[in-house]
């Protein structure tokens, strides 16, 4: 069957509020396919200040009438070669659909949305105990960068 990726709009909202839900929870360990009413809530609101915002892009992933997973995108710009980057903000997968190249077809509308831009890299980050999502990355043709690591200030 035929995966269209489609760029998110607020009328997706109710039909993909789901998919928030289960990358937040696989990212807590807590069951991806039973969200709580009010956390579908909290994942709608997300999704409409998303929409309202113009520093990412999301994009979906579209099997027939069903919502399978998403790619979250936001561009920043290399000084030191002058060219645009594209960085991958998140990467999921509904749980019923893992391992069917859903993830591979968002990263290869990525791949090619950098390329179209003239982008001099493409960079993400993923949790070490990762497998699946590195051995991925790998094929993709992504390296690891050692001696590099991540700061973060919560504000």
């Amino acid at each position: 069957m035929e995966i269209a990726i489609i760029p998110l709009d607020e009328s997706h909202i109710p039909k993909v509020k789901g998919l928030i839900a289960g990358y937040l929870n696989s990212s807590n360990a807590v069951d991806e396919s039973d969200p709580s009413p009010k956390q579908l809530e909290q994942c709608e609101q997300i999704l409409y200040r998303f929409t309202n915002d113009s520093s990412a892009y999301c994009y979906l992933a579209k099997q027939d009438h069903e919502y399978i997973g998403f790619i979250i995108l936001s561009w920043s710009f290399s000084i030191s070669k002058g060219y645009p980057v594209l960085r991958i903000e998140a990467l999921y997968s509904s749980a019923k659909h893992r391992n069917k190249g859903i993830g591979r077809k968002l990263m290869e509308h990525a791949i090619n949305l950098a390329i179209s831009n003239k982008a001099t890299r493409l960079q993400l980050e993923t949790d070490d105990d990762n497998a699946p999502a590195r051995t991925l990355y790998k094929q993709l043709g992504f390296k690891l960068i050692q001696g590099k690591g991540v700061y973060m200030s919560f504000l």
